[in-house]
């Protein structure tokens, strides 16, 4: 199979690939959790659907998925999961990183030990390694399951590890501009930096904090264009969601090579099995989704906006808004107010969010609870209630 290029906006600000999203952790706050309501294991029910059908894209069928992508130098691949280096037996990252020319990002919690890691990657070390402001392997730091898992040392092993991976040729510097990997833990309320956890990450790798998104003891945490985009249901402001029109800014993939409109539909369809059926139906047919992808996904509540293996996917696909009906549980990182790539917030204002959304179908007795509603009112659409 050959498949075009694709035409990339200039605008693009981020490429997402889920790989998989298997886990050898089962943290009980995890990013992937749209509810935010259980241990991760029993969230995704992966292996149990996975028995007859496939989970995921082969290493060639990513290659040829991701070959449609053009290589730009400030423009990376995000890699990321559950956990990217568990994919294809833990031997899938090299694979995909030998026959694509692209720089990639890597989120991972360091499943495997450096040296098996760095062996897995075929000598492609090089990918993950551009000249950029902060690593490109950037870790999490997970302390409950970490140190259930590594007897109680987990940030002294993580920081181990993130040191040996200098002798397999990546730079590990404190200073993140200068250092290919760092830590990074989520500011979770229940989260806190030590004095001892300092004590062993100081002068060695990187490690920061990230703004933790989603609500906690009845508190809303992070910054949201959008209002009651992500707790309108988990701070009991409204008993339903609402309706609205919306479309991303980003490039979303899951692990079968369905393009999503955004994290919520993504994570919630794999929370309720993936679109494994789907997948089998769509490959039976030379996955033209522009197509068939109606007829197969009839009847089902979150479609996806396309598949990377369709012969006629476009980007244009990305940029139609499409009518949603689950506003007020969107994923924190797709509405909150954030930096795009250009530094369009920080030097010019505007605000960047990763889904774009209008004709928010705001009941008008809500309009009182808006902070900032003269910000908000151009997304609005009231309705009576």
């Amino acid at each position: 199979m050959t498949l075009s290029q694709l035409e990339l906006p200039e605008e693009l600000n981020y490429v997402g690939v889920f790989l998989t999203l298997e886990c050898n952790l089962s943290c009980s706050y995890c990013i992937n959790d749209p509810e935010q309501s259980g241990q991760r294991t029993i969230l995704f029910p992966i292996k149990s659907q996975a028995k007859t059908l496939r989970n995921s894209l082969t290493p060639d069928e990513w290659v040829l998925a991701l070959n449609r992508i053009p290589f730009r130098v400030d423009l990376p691949i995000t890699l990321q999961g559950g956990e990217p280096m568990l994919y294809w037996k833990g031997k899938g990252l090299g694979l995909v990183l030998s026959e694509t020319p692209h720089y990639y990002d890597l989120l991972t919690n360091f499943a495997l030990k450096p040296e098996v890691f760095a062996a897995s990657l075929n000598g492609q070390q090089a990918k993950l390694q551009r000249d950029a402001p902060y690593p490109s392997i950037r870790i999490s730091y997970h302390a409950e399951e970490m140190n259930r898992t590594w007897q109680g040392r987990g940030i002294e092993e993580l920081v181990e590890r993130c040191a040996a991976l200098s002798e397999h040729g990546f730079r590990v510097s404190p200073n993140k501009a200068d250092s290919d990997v760092g830590i990074y833990m989520v500011a979770h309320p229940q989260n806190r930096v030590t004095a001892e956890m300092e004590a062993v990450y100081r002068g060695r790798v990187p490690f920061e904090t990230k703004e933790f998104l989603g609500v906690d003891e009845g508190k809303l945490h992070g910054h949201y264009l959008y209002p009651f985009s992500t707790d309108l249901i988990a701070s009991g402001i409204h008993p339903h969601t609402l309706s609205c029109e919306c479309h991303t800014t980003e490039l979303l993939l899951d692990p079968l090579g369905f393009v999503w409109g955004c994290h919520y539909y993504l994570y919630q369809s794999w929370v309720e099995g993936g679109p494994l059926k789907a997948f089998a139906a769509l490959e039976a047919q030379d996955f033209r989704f522009t197509e068939l992808g109606a007829a197969i996904f009839a009847g089902q509540k979150r479609v996806p906006i396309g598949h990377m293996l369709d012969p006629e996917f476009s980007m244009a696909a990305l940029e139609v808004y499409r009518t949603c009906h689950d506003y007020g549980r969107c994923i924190g990182c797709d509405t909150k107010i954030k930096n795009n790539r250009f530094q369009s917030y920080y030097d010019q204002g505007v605000a960047h969010t990763s889904v774009k959304i209008r004709n928010i179908q705001m009941p008008a007795s809500l309009f009182d609870k808006i902070d900032n509603l003269e910000q908000a009112r151009p997304f609005l659409k009231p309705i009576a209630g």
